[in-house]
């Protein structure tokens, strides 16, 4: 069999041992404690038992997995702080973020020290906590007080951000609260050389209309952006222009090589050096180095500008020292070297899309080489034009899977705006930055930033419709797929072959068995959002809880959980007016939503619902009587059965025991399959005439993990238990989705589909 493997030439070593470590950053981080995990160690320690090749790699894929387990157990394994959540602990903390100080103090901090605990110094854990305080405090801060603590933990919902791993990645481990008062608060902070440098960039360009453009291309900082100026160079195709990243990264370097080439070049014009040996490129590259280094330094080491100047080391290290000067090994040990710094930096969006647009570019040069022999300036437009277009194609995949769309107008922008940030604004903003060290050239600043705001200007001339289209699901099989099939396109002289993986992802696709219906009672804290879908079409029961009276759900998980799987939703329902149902009806109602209403609460949905039997595609959908001689919100919550003549679903909203027993004297239709719990498993409801009336086999109950009310209360429990009914609470559980076939459903949890071993509680 090693003579199958011939045609692999024997790659050096340190090629083996690569991949090998790459792979098992990859299986450890993504797939340890699963099957997979297991089936691919063991195939790789059988394969290695046969093949030479192996031996190199199982040794870089053990390598890989010690890599991950010493990151995790020093800086992000918090077993060790075994904290009692009800307990104060003296906590030494320094502020890094003050997010809000409206009501009271909303701070990020770093943790020092907990309990007189040392916490690590390379990587201390951060925590998100609430002072009420009257003193005045500042980033930079070090506070020593009381603290209550306790993990941090978000709401888990299918096809939206993950909060939680987000909060990981970031090494945000606590929420918590101040107790008692602060003991001490140390002023004595001062500003180092990046938040000067950062205050620098910010006076120089604050009375210009694209400051916000200005400030996060010099600093990497874009906190200083609004949302809807995110949302636009989102949907213009051009966002990836603010994340310092390989472009700037690539810019720093050429502006630092020449410039060091034009000095050494007037050294050597004046002094005349003798010695001949000196390699000069060697020392420009140096400069350039340096110059990316410094820029890098600047921006507080962020993560995607960090991960651009490690590609640039190894592939200058593998340009002049290496024997054989492959890109492709220079990828892959720039992807070493990442992973080695942090192997969890896999959880990042950014270090696909950096590496993928690296390949491609090398990739479409390597072409480029062969097949365009002509030169000049045809030439050149000819290349960006062909490189553009590659990147958006290669990267496509990507997009879709992560961010749910495209931009439309993104491959036209970019072929204007990547030459004019490289050629234009980049190097100008360099050089005013440098010049305003010296003298004030606010004038000339002033110009500039009018010529480009009237760019910008005709920018947003272009219609919505023209700037982002909205996909559906783009699975990671798909995902998977795709990349398969563009390498054996691209790399292989069998180029039918990229049909197989793409036929396999569509034979799955259409010969796994779909559901009939769905009920998916998201995970909103205290509250109740519930979504039926049947052929894409959907129906809302409530719109979750408010959070100070700003933030809802309906953004954050209801909306990008229809665009994702593509669901049109064309009947809603409001059950009651309360906060924690109705909190996002403004939401709702601004995303064009107000005609759902018109079916069962046509006169708004602030009036009480009209009952009735209505039809929804395969599904019947039974609207109760109204209360009578009831006269709180809660008994008035409109009472919702969803049949299939099989399975059914009951929404009951946050009735009483009253509501319940007119509900048993009406003979209206309560038995139901499943069951959200009367008031998110409030002892005031579920009682045993209407559990028995229900017969439920599955309950949910919709509530806030460690709630003020601690819902669901035992004795609800114990009572939906003596029915022998499956129990499931979203605070526990997250998003609970329930799949109808034809002759069987089946449940689904998002906290147990969708944590990572790392995140499991």
């Amino acid at each position: 069999m090693d003579r199958f493997f011939s045609h692999l030439k024997q790659p050096f070593t340190s090629v083996w041992l690569s991949v090998g470590f790459v792979v098992g950053c990859i299986i450890t981080v993504f797939y340890y404690q699963t099957l997979v995990f297991t089936v691919f160690a063991l195939s790789l320690l059988i394969a290695s038992l046969y093949f030479k090749p192996f031996y190199s790699v199982l040794l870089g894929f053990i390598c890989g997995i010690l890599c991950v387990w010493v990151h995790f157990t020093s800086f992000y394994a918090i077993s060790s702080l075994a904290l009692d959540e009800n307990k104060p602990y003296l906590s030494n903390i320094t502020i890094v973020e003050v997010i809000s100080q409206r009501d009271h103090y909303y701070l990020k901090v770093r943790l020092n020290k907990i309990d007189n605990q040392p916490l690590s110094n390379i990587k201390p854990p951060f925590a998100l906590l609430t002072f009420n305080n009257d003193q005045l405090l500042k980033v930079g801060d070090h506070v020593k007080t009381w603290l209550e603590l306790e993990k941090y933990r978000s709401q888990k919902n299918y096809d939206v951000f993950d909060k939680e791993r987000y909060a990981f990645s970031e090494r945000l481990f606590f929420k918590g609260k101040q107790v008692g008062s602060i003991i001490e608060i140390s002023n004595n902070y001062e500003a180092d050389l990046i938040e000067k440098y950062r205050d620098f960039i910010k006076h120089t360009y604050q009375h210009n209309s694209l400051n916000w453009l200005y400030y996060p291309l010099m600093t990497g900082d874009r906190s200083a952006m609004s949302f809807s100026q995110k949302q636009e160079l989102q949907q213009f195709g051009i966002s990836h222009l603010l994340a310092i990243s390989g472009l700037h990264i690539g810019l720093m370097f050429s502006i630092g090589f020449f410039i060091t080439r034009y000095l050494i070049s007037i050294f050597i014009f004046v002094v005349k050096p003798t010695v001949q040996q000196i390699n000069l490129s060697l020392i420009y590259s140096l400069g350039g180095f340096v110059l990316a280094f410094s820029y890098v330094y600047l921006s507080g080491f962020i993560v995607s500008a960090t991960r651009a100047l490690i590609m640039l080391g190894c592939y200058l290290v593998i340009y002049y020292f290496a024997k054989q000067a492959l890109r492709w090994r220079f990828i892959l040990f720039a992807l070493v070297c990442v992973l080695l710094i942090d192997p969890f930096s896999l959880l990042n969006p950014g270090l696909y899309f950096s590496f993928t647009a690296v390949a491609i570019i090398f990739w479409v040069f390597s072409v480029i080489t062969i097949t365009i022999t002509s030169s000049g300036f045809l030439a050149i437009i000819k290349t960006l034009i062909t490189l553009q277009f590659a990147l958006f194609i290669g990267l496509l995949p990507l997009s879709l899977y992560y961010f749910n769309g495209v931009s439309v107008i993104g491959l036209v922008v970019n072929l204007v705006a990547i030459p004019l940030l490289g050629f234009i604004i980049m190097p100008c903003l360099v050089l005013f930055s440098a010049i305003s060290v010296f003298i004030d050239i606010s004038g000339l600043i002033s110009v500039f930033d009018s010529l480009l705001q009237h760019i910008y200007q005709l920018l947003l001339l272009i219609p919505q419709n023209f700037r982002w289209f909205d996909t559906t699901n783009f699975s990671q099989q798909l995902l998977v797929s795709s990349y398969i099939a563009a390498i054996i396109v691209c790399f292989l002289p069998w180029r039918l072959l990229a049909c197989i993986p793409l036929l396999l992802v569509v034979l799955d696709h259409y010969l796994l068995t779909k559901p009939r219906w769905q009920l998916n009672v998201f995970d909103v804290g205290h509250g109740t959002m519930v979504l039926v879908s049947n052929q894409d079409k959907g129906f809302i029961y409530d719109l979750g809880p408010i959070y100070f009276n700003t933030f809802t759900r309906v953004n954050s998980t209801l909306i990008p959980y229809l665009k994702r799987n593509g669901i049109d939703v064309e009947v809603s329902l409001i059950s009651h007016m309360d906060k924690d149902h109705a909190g996002g009806l403004t939401h709702w109602l601004e995303h064009g939503y107000q005609h759902t209403f018109k079916l069962l609460q046509p006169t708004g949905p602030e009036q009480v619902c009209r009952a009735g039997e209505y039809s929804f595609y395969d599904l019947i959908i039974t609207v109760s009587e109204p209360a009578q001689h009831l006269i709180t919100d809660n008994d008035n919550s409109c009472v919702v059965h969803i049949s299939d003549g099989r399975f059914s679903v009951l929404l009951p909203g946050d009735i009483s025991t009253k509501r319940e027993a007119q509900l048993i004297q009406q003979q209206g239709v309560l038995k139901s399959t499943v069951l959200l719990s009367p008031h998110h498993g409030s002892n005031t409801s579920s009682s045993d005439a209407f559990i028995h009336a229900v017969a439920p086999e599955v309950v949910i109950h919709s509530t806030a993990y460690k709630g003020q009310w601690q819902f669901p209360r035992t004795e609800v429990l114990a009572r939906y238990a003596k029915q022998h009914a499956l129990q499931y609470t979203t605070a526990e559980k997250g998003q609970v989705k329930i799949e109808f076939y034809q002759h069987h459903y089946t449940v689904n949890l998002a906290r147990e589909d969708e944590s990572y071993w790392f995140l499991k509680d």
